[in-house]
């Protein structure tokens, strides 16, 4: 059974396109290490992805991991780091399996290689169509510490093994370390 990674964040058009925002923020940060999601029972090592030889976003091969694309935004730095997950696998929930939950406020924590705590509370929870999502919207980096959490969710197409739609949840840095480095 051939699990293709989120088509969302698939293409490589995609990539090109996040990689080109998030320049200005490649440089420093940490690697995520770890996330806990309280709220919906996610504890869950983070692992580094790169690109697939056509440019689109590996998915992770484990589905109890993270993945996190590594050649974009790490961790305690302005930016919009991307992180992937899987909602199920072999029939039952997996690391995201309840990611579609989250409502705004909800934590999320996110240890880096550093050993630091992060924490960032949800913005948003919305369900995208897959071939029509606002990459611009998803990928955008602003001034603000972010993660953009992305897992597959809506009706499952049988013939191609594949969701048709994607459940992305966005949050903000919300711990004090992130405000007073931000003043």
């Amino acid at each position: 059974m051939h699990h293709h990674a989120p088509r969302l964040v698939a293409s490589a058009l995609a990539v090109a396109l996040y990689l080109a925002l998030a320049a200005p923020a490649l440089a420093d940060g940490s690697a995520p290490i770890q996330i806990d999601i309280p709220k919906i029972g996610t504890h869950a090592p983070v692992v580094p992805l790169g690109a697939n030889a056509d440019g689109s976003m590996q998915a992770p091969e484990d589905p109890d991991t993270v993945g996190w694309f590594a050649p974009g935004v790490k961790i305690g730095v302005p930016g919009n780091v991307l992180l992937d997950g899987h909602v199920d696998w072999g029939g039952r929930l997996r690391v995201f399996g309840l990611l579609s939950r989250l409502q705004q406020g909800d934590a999320v924590q996110i240890t880096s290689a550093d050993g630091d705590l992060l924490t960032y509370s949800v913005a948003w929870t919305r369900l995208y169509d897959a071939d029509g999502a606002p990459l611009d919207e998803i990928f955008q980096q602003s001034g603000d510490e972010e993660v953009t959490l992305i897992t597959c969710g809506g009706a499952f197409d049988r013939s191609i093994h594949m969701y048709l739609s994607r459940w992305i949840v966005r949050a903000v840095r919300s711990d004090t370390l992130a405000m007073n480095s931000a003043r």
